[in-house]
């Protein structure tokens, strides 16, 4: 088991955006997305970009898991990305992951691309 592992992700904005706007739509935000992370990309003005970043941050999270040799399969719903006071990402890991390890997470967008990277260090 390693004491510090990493994860990254890249996603296109324009294939999530794709993913919301299909039939399919509702079924994928409510099995990737809890409550709180719909409501709070859904009130942005730019709504695809900022699942996109949180979908790209959930993706690095579970690489860095991973990495890390956690023999747990996570489903992306179990890790929660909300917001700091500052707009900064707080990653949100589940309970017995969450008391062996912290996560930290930094989500970046230019044009079409939502990047996310995730550290993961033992407690």
């Amino acid at each position: 088991m390693h004491d510090l592992s990493i994860g990254v992700d890249i996603v296109s904005i324009d294939r999530i955006n794709n993913i919301l706007n299909s039939q399919n739509g509702n079924r994928f935000k409510h099995r990737i997305f809890t409550d709180p992370e719909i409501s709070y990309c859904q009130n942005k003005a730019n709504s695809s970009q900022h699942f996109a970043g949180r979908f790209a941050a959930k993706e690095a999270v579970k690489k860095a898991i991973l990495s890390s040799h956690i023999n747990q399969n996570i489903w992306f719903k179990k890790i929660e990305i909300k917001s700091r006071q500052d707009g900064a990402p707080l990653v949100r890991l589940p309970k017995p992951i969450q008391s062996d390890y912290q996560c930290e997470c930094s989500i970046s967008h230019e044009g079409n691309h939502a990047i996310a990277f995730a550290i993961m260090q033992k407690k």
